[in-house]
């Protein structure tokens, strides 16, 4: 009884935090495509931006920055209702996380540069290396 309280628990916490976190990737797509202005938050790519101009790169931030929104917010939802798919759903939004991380660094604050490297890391961790699977799913 404790056990099955304390999986859903974490269960319950790890949702959240996945969830969150994908909402967090707001502050990189807002701002590039002109919704919200974060006060010393850049859309401009080191790499991108040269090659393609600064608008594609812009273009290129907002796309970027909203898949892992949409998807980290899907993987929570899977999780949170026993879906197996969740967990590829997560590893792709982490990849493409971290992709926004080194494109695009200032982006967000160095905190939230920190924190989202963190939970896409412990994600990849978690899913990939520990197959970590609450679901029941695992491969």
């Amino acid at each position: 009884m404790v056990a099955d309280v304390d999986a859903a628990l974490v269960k319950l916490v790890v949702g959240g935090v996945i969830g969150a976190h994908g909402i967090g990737h707001v502050l990189g797509w807002m701002p590039a495509w002109g919704i919200a202005r974060f006060e010393g938050m850049s859309s401009h790519s080191w790499l991108l931006s040269g090659m393609l101009g600064e608008g594609m790169a812009k273009l290129g931030a907002g796309v970027l920055f909203v898949l892992p929104t949409i998807g980290f917010v899907a993987a929570a939802a899977g999780l949170l209702t026993g879906q197996p798919w969740w967990r590829q759903v997560a590893v792709g939004s982490a990849a493409v996380s971290l992709a926004c991380t080194a494109l695009y660094p200032q982006a967000l604050p160095m905190g939230s540069t920190i924190g989202a490297v963190a939970v896409d890391l412990a994600v990849l961790y978690a899913v990939v290396v520990a197959n970590w699977d609450p679901t029941g799913a695992s491969v």
